[in-house]
């Protein structure tokens, strides 16, 4: 009689998911050819209409409770319009530092 090898050892990752009906599972990262990051990985998008009202809203709010920012700029890829990062100005007065 043939022995059973179970599946239980091994991790069910997202590549497990991604490629269990595929023949081949592919070795490499797949990352996006403009920004390169992870393809699977969900972000905001500048050019989406939703996304960028939430994206809006963030940048409301931080600029209510941080009295020194003077501007917040949501830096994204030019070509896919993924959110990278913020950036913040700060105002330069010398009466708010010490």
């Amino acid at each position: 009689m043939p022995k059973f090898k179970a599946k239980t050892n091994k991790p069910l990752d997202r590549d497990y998911f991604k490629y269990r009906d595929r023949p081949k599972k592919k070795e490499d990262v797949q990352l996006t050819p403009c920004c390169g990051i992870d393809v699977d990985h969900i972000d905001l998008n500048v050019k989406n209409k939703e996304d960028w009202e939430i994206i809006e809203d963030h940048i409301e709010e931080k600029l209510r409770m941080y009295s020194d920012t003077e501007s917040i700029i949501p830096v994204s890829c030019k070509k896919c319009g993924r959110l990278l990062t913020y950036s913040s100005k700060l105002i330069n007065k010398k009466s708010l530092w010490r």
